[in-house]
């Protein structure tokens, strides 16, 4: 059956989207019942309905048939992308992928389980979300395995995605400056900022009434905002709170990154990159795999 047949079928499934908005579903023999099978796996009720809310509130701009038709076409690729995988023995764990998503939340200022938060604030079920990074997670394993060698990546490549990485980071940095004190006494007083540091929050209510310390906020700041050698400080310890004390210009500086990041490992990195050079054979494995699926949608 062709691609167009599907996205025809799929169109008749915004009835179910329909019914989502204009009357809460309780019974939950209705809301688990399967609206299609695919390759043997599952597509139900309560996943389209969790995934098309999802999909709206990204997308507000489209209207209830695109959004029915997206949502049909994503479970669908999803379904055939976790057999393909299965059939050339990829597992996945769970947990790792939630560790995964909670890792690329944290660099982003929140975390899983706050974003979890939010969507059920707005009725959408945060599986929807792990569905779908268990499906890309799989689904990147799968394009690797089969076309990896077809790949070039290297070392040099890697190091760069990861300065890239870093230096679009947006830091929370703060910076205690110590003045008008001797070299001796500014050094005992940034040691002991340091060592009984807990928060920047808190360096904020502690020494902001402090004479001999000017201590300056600077939220959303980039590796090129941040002066020398602090920016080349932070580009190696971008997951540390506190950086190398400066004397600068007879002033002791303590900088701190209130918000110390988390990046992928080299390994992921590698992934990642080999995946993007390898796109193009994804979209056209999909296509094939999409083609001789068994796609069986239910009354």
């Amino acid at each position: 059956m062709s691609y167009l047949y599907y996205k025809k079928i799929a169109a008749g499934f915004i009835f179910f989207f329909l019914i989502y908005f204009t009357a809460f579903q309780t019974n939950a023999q209705i809301i688990s019942k399967i609206i299609a099978l695919v390759n043997g796996i599952p597509i139900t009720q309560t996943d389209f309905q969790n995934r098309a809310k999802f999909i709206q509130s990204n997308n507000p701009n489209l209207n209830n048939n695109q959004v029915s038709n997206q949502t049909i076409d994503e479970l669908i690729n999803e379904a055939i992308k976790i057999s393909a995988a299965k059939d050339i023995g990829i597992t996945y764990s769970e947990e790792t992928v939630r560790t995964n998503l909670d890792r690329q939340l944290r660099s982003q200022g929140t975390s899983l389980e706050d974003y979890s938060k939010l969507l059920q604030s707005n009725l959408i079920n945060p599986e929807t979300v792990i569905d779908q990074r268990i499906a890309a997670e799989v689904w990147q394993q799968y394009i690797i395995q089969k076309y990896r060698r077809l790949a070039n990546i290297n070392q040099d490549d890697i190091k760069a995605h990861k300065k890239d990485l870093i230096s679009n980071e947006s830091f929370h940095l703060q910076q205690l400056k110590i003045s008008a004190l001797s070299i001796t006494k500014s050094f005992e007083l940034a040691e002991n900022i340091i060592n009984n540091f807990e928060s920047c929050a808190k360096n904020l209510s502690i020494y902001k009434d402090n004479l001999n310390i000017t201590l300056e906020d600077m939220f959303d700041a980039k590796l090129s905002d941040v002066l020398e050698p602090f920016a080349t400080f932070l580009e190696v310890k971008y997951d540390k709170f506190i950086l190398p004390i400066q004397n600068i210009d007879d002033d002791i500086i303590v900088m701190i990154n209130c918000t110390p990041k988390e990046l992928p490992s080299e390994f992921q990195i590698e992934n990642e990159l080999i995946a993007k050079q390898l796109e193009f054979f994804g979209e056209k494995e999909l296509r094939n795999l999409r083609q001789d699926s068994i796609i069986d949608f239910k009354n």
